[in-house]
């Protein structure tokens, strides 16, 4: 009886032990499933002012000072293990989010929220630094795409600026649609054309077809977007990452204007802002903060519609920004010694 009992004893014994193994199994098989979740965290901080960095021609610049940087964030793959999530969303340095959010479905693999800055909030940005600085940003029809079985195919290209439509000169996309709408379709519609950053020496002749919307109105088959030229100033190497917009409109001014704006401090942030220097948040505020305080900023420069959205628990200054002109006096502020700026509050 006693040998039965003791052989029923480890019997059980046994049984808890392969049970505790197989849930240990499983919990380990389901925490490295891939879940369709993207990790935002801290990312890399780059120097506008670094050797080999941003550089302007055709006007007159002058020399910076200190270290003007844009923080970044890093995403991961668009999808990622189960472990990984949880332990990011319990995390006080990371985000976790939905796949779509960086990775839209139906897209090609790139990053979207989080990646490059596309080209027209980039020429923005110019165009405010251009404008604060005192030199004309003029605003222009750009070609976006071009229909491969359209009228336009193998005569426009994208980023063409298309500057007159016969002798109407066109400014602005609503101004071009304007002269293509007093042609009918079937007609010959001469074109005006920049492109990079040169005029073309002959016009273009493009056959307007019927637009795929509406089929009396006529089209030459492509996408156009407001945008800016600069001429004669070429900005080169500027900062492509995603948000980096603020950062560079003020090295453009910096570059531009006398008297060094930074002095010697290490500034950096993150932000878009339009032609007109209004400044707007950017996504990934809270890593981009970490990003900077781990490269040793002292100030950082943070779109005041973003101050009550992150952490503000560092050794920075978090000075809240809602204009091109407000940041560059901020900085003028500091540079001198001075407090008395608008800060984002703890």
């Amino acid at each position: 009886m006693r040998n039965k009992t003791a052989r029923s004893s480890n019997g059980q014994r046994w049984t808890v032990a392969v049970a505790a193994l197989c849930t240990v199994g499983l919990g380990f098989t389901v925490m490295s499933w891939q879940v369709p979740f993207v990790i935002w965290s801290a990312g890399e901080v780059t120097d506008i002012y670094a050797p080999g960095g941003l550089s302007i021609t055709g006007a007159e610049t002058y020399a910076v000072s200190g270290h003007l940087e844009v923080a970044s964030v890093t995403v991961s793959p668009p999808s990622v293990r189960l472990a990984d999530a949880v332990s990011a969303f319990y995390s006080a340095d990371r985000a976790v989010l939905p796949q779509a959010v960086s990775y839209p479905a139906g897209q090609p693999i790139s990053q979207v929220v989080i990646g490059e800055q596309p080209a027209e909030p980039q020429r923005s940005a110019e165009a405010a630094a251009l404008r604060l600085a005192g030199l004309p940003a003029n605003r222009a029809a750009r070609v976006v795409s071009v229909a491969t079985a359209g009228p336009s195919a193998g005569l426009l290209e994208p980023d063409d600026v298309i500057t007159a439509v016969f002798a109407t000169k066109v400014t602005s996309v609503a101004e071009f649609n304007q002269a293509v709408a007093t042609h009918s379709i079937g007609d010959t519609i001469q074109l005006t054309v920049t492109r990079g950053g040169l005029p073309l020496e002959s016009q273009i002749d493009v056959v307007a077809q019927a637009s795929g919307s509406d089929q009396q109105t006529p089209s030459l088959g492509v996408t156009m977007t407001d945008s800016f030229v600069f001429d004669p100033v070429v900005v080169s190497n500027a900062p492509v990452s995603a948000g980096s917009g603020l950062m560079l409109a003020l090295a453009i001014y910096d570059l531009l204007t006398p008297g060094a704006l930074l002095g010697h401090l290490t500034v950096a942030g993150a932000g878009m802002v339009d032609a007109n220097g209004v400044v707007s948040g950017v996504a990934g505020t809270n890593q981009r903060l970490q990003a900077a305080q781990a490269a040793g900023a002292t100030v950082f420069l943070l779109p005041a519609s973003s101050c009550a959205t992150v952490s503000l628990e560092t050794g920075m200054t978090v000075v809240a920004v809602s204009s091109l002109q407000q940041a560059a006096d901020s900085l003028r502020v500091l540079a001198a010694g001075g407090t008395s700026i608008p800060t984002c509050q703890t």
